[in-house]
């Protein structure tokens, strides 16, 4: 019968999602490796499944019939070219999007559980979205560096939560604002970062860092919140000038630009040595080097990468 359709998939396609489809998981995960430095695949089995089955139908033509198999293309009447024929795929650029709203409203109801999930479900199914142009490749790695961000962002408060209920010890009170601080640090969208500094605010104010309090109220008013909000960060902002001092021995200067382990939660600033997962590009401090990132749970950090590919063909 000549060239299964599944072959003709495998060799149209230097993607690991198609070659998913087309039942050659070995050569998926190789390309993954080579691609974004994928170390655990234990995460992505449902969706190789998921991507495999939704590939093709099955068809049953008499009750005693072996049932025939139909592979689903992407394309179907765009072309008769068999080396356009690509598979049907189950994520897309816009479920992907969609998915990324529903992390956007979990976050500003302050529901952070759920949230975190729903950016990690992102992360791990962007590896498997196709794109059809140039701009569609880079909203897919937009769309990365967001869940990126904000699966961070929601870990750090996740974090700050859990010492807010142990023993109110010194260490634990610096803990408490350093980690209320390095969220504001993350890039959320601007109602989140709102939320952040607010937070950050009150927090530090709380706990008498009174110098970081008016910093994160400036940093707030210049984002120009509700007019409520604004009174009250300006009347803080002159209280914390009166005592422009932090009462707590708090590592964190927002003047000394740093990017957030996502190991540790501790800055690394600008100079200092640093590695990053090679899929969700997430920083960490070197001695976490060659362990499986804490964001994405699939790459190993620091792999030598040749970075995502989305785009079937690059010419």
């Amino acid at each position: 019968p000549g060239i299964s359709e599944l072959e003709i998939w495998s060799r149209n396609s230097p993607l690991a999602v198609d070659q998913i489809a087309a039942g050659n998981f070995e050569q998926a995960m190789r390309l993954l490796r080579d691609q974004v430095g994928i170390s655990s695949f234990a995460a992505l089995k449902p969706a190789f499944m998921e991507i495999y089955s939704a590939s093709r139908s099955v068809l049953t033509t008499t009750p005693f019939a072996p049932a025939t198999r139909i592979p689903l293309r992407r394309n179907p009447t765009e072309t008769t070219d068999r080396s356009q024929y690509l598979p049907a795929q189950i994520y897309s650029l816009s479920s992907s999007l969609e998915k990324l709203q529903q992390g956007y409203r979990a976050t500003t109801a302050g529901k952070f559980e759920e949230a975190l999930a729903l950016f990690k479900h992102l992360l791990l199914s962007l590896i498997f979205v196709t794109a059809d142009t140039t701009e569609d490749a880079n909203e897919i790695k937009q769309l990365l560096q967001i869940s990126r961000e904000y699966a961070i962002g929601i870990s750090i408060e996740l974090a700050r939560t859990a010492v807010s209920k142990e023993d109110a010890t010194e260490e634990n009170l610096t803990l408490l604002v350093e980690l209320a601080a390095y969220f504001t640090h993350c890039q959320l969208r601007a109602d989140h970062e709102k939320l952040s500094l607010r937070l950050a605010m009150n927090t530090a104010f709380k706990h008498k860092c009174f110098k970081a309090a008016g910093e994160f109220a400036q940093r707030l008013l210049d984002l120009v919140p509700a007019p409520a909000i604004a009174e009250k960060a300006r009347k803080m902002i002159t209280i914390c000038d009166r005592q422009s001092r932090d009462i707590l021995p708090i590592n964190y200067d927002a003047r000394n630009p740093f990017v957030i382990c996502a190991a540790s939660y501790t800055p690394i600033h600008r100079g200092q040595a640093t590695v990053n997962c090679p899929y969700c590009q997430a920083s960490y401090k070197p001695e976490f080097e060659g362990e499986l990132c804490r964001v994405c749970n699939i790459a190993q950090i620091g792999a030598k990468a040749t970075g995502l590919r989305s785009l079937v063909s690059t010419e």
